[in-house]
């Protein structure tokens, strides 16, 4: 169970206080890729995403880089006779476009091409040296604006040729859902707060002939997770997955991870409004960023645990009781620095019930009830 410390919005659950922040929200005018710009990217060591919901703490520290120097650079499509625009096999008259943006990433030797339409970014395809895809309809790949919890599913179909002359097609769904929402770790060591993260579940069937000249469907699913930061346009952290299987059974996957230093978004100078929103997150009080998990709750045979991210020196007591006051522990723990701590509790020998956990870190307390069985 987790929560998210404010000094300004307190709610109320029972007797005991909780206090959160806003959550970040992702829209166009901040978040969709521009023509012009160019992302520097770090390749990292795959880590699991981690769970879902509210108030996480992603530990993405100490993660060895992979590959230094990956980029990625958006630019326009090619105009044709001031009438018509090219992006691969597309071909879109400039009268259909009406507010429409077309742009084109590219990234490790491939080109992507993209269309904004409807509140939503489509994928329209992608080329390289050995593979022309083209999605119809597109695929799915960002909705604007996306709150947490928002989540959007559409169908796709791809069509195209390997190598030049080896045809393939393509078909599945692909959901779009903000998750999760809390602060990171980066690898650099820094952290982020107001970040809310993207998950993009890719599924989709593939049918291929083997030398015996027998069919055989293949499915994949891609997981692609996104961290956004408030102020910055682009992720800061992205885990990539791929798991293939014929039939029921799993023949492989591939997994990797980019990193996004926050350091060099700063060059997208022309980014007022981002770089609006970080001058505000300069004036959080000292307390902006307390996070916790409490796990697992309920709690039966293991020990509960209790994970705190302190965004600023602590004294931590911590208690638990029963709903009728009765005091089963009660630990001055301590002072602890910025960072994250962990603390274990050994409740086997309290009997089944609800108890509530107090921590006092100087003068916040935190109280969390309790399931025992």
């Amino acid at each position: 169970m987790k929560k998210r410390i404010s000094s300004t919005i307190t709610l109320f659950i029972g007797l005991f206080p909780c206090l959160v922040s806003a959550q970040h929200v992702l829209q166009s005018a901040l978040n969709l890729p521009r023509a012009g710009d160019e992302i520097i990217k770090q390749q990292v060591q795959y880590k699991d995403p981690g769970r879902s919901g509210e108030n996480v703490i992603w530990d993405f520290g100490q993660l060895q880089t992979v590959n230094d120097e990956y980029t990625l650079t958006y630019s326009e499509p090619y105009l044709i006779r001031d009438s018509i625009y090219i992006l691969g096999k597309d071909t879109i008259p400039v009268p259909e476009l009406s507010d429409d943006n077309l742009f084109i990433g590219t990234e490790h030797y491939t080109m992507y091409y993209y269309r904004f339409s409807d509140s939503c970014l489509w994928a329209l395809g992608h080329e390289n040296a050995a593979t022309l895809l083209q999605y119809d309809p597109p695929l799915l790949s960002g909705v604007f604006p996306q709150n947490y919890k928002d989540s959007r599913t559409s169908a796709y179909r791809s069509r195209g040729l390997y190598s030049g002359s080896v045809p393939f097609e393509t078909e599945g769904t692909v959901k779009i859902e903000a998750d999760a929402c809390g602060m990171m770790i980066l690898p650099s060591g820094d952290t982020l707060k107001q970040v809310m993260r993207t998950c993009s579940l890719l599924s989709f069937s593939e049918l291929l002939m083997t030398e015996a000249g027998d069919s055989v469907t293949v499915h994949t699913r891609q997981e692609t997770f996104r961290w956004y930061s408030k102020g910055y346009r682009y992720p800061i952290f992205e885990t990539i997955r791929n798991i293939v299987a014929r039939d029921s059974t799993e023949t492989g996957h591939f997994e990797t991870a980019f990193f996004f230093p926050p350091q060099e978004h700063y060059y997208l100078a022309e980014d007022e409004e981002n770089l609006a929103l970080r001058e505000e997150e300069e004036n959080f009080d000292t307390w902006e960023g307390l996070s916790y998990n409490i796990f697992p709750n309920p709690v039966k045979y293991v020990p509960l645990e209790l994970e705190l991210y302190l965004p600023r020196t602590a004294t931590v007591r911590i208690q638990i009781r029963n709903t009728m006051g009765l005091i089963a522990l009660d630990e001055n723990r301590g002072t602890y620095p910025v960072g994250i701590c962990n603390f274990q509790f050994d409740l086997h020998a309290l009997p089944t019930g609800n108890y509530i956990l107090d921590v006092w870190l100087d003068e916040r307390l935190i109280s969390e009830i309790i399931m025992k069985r």
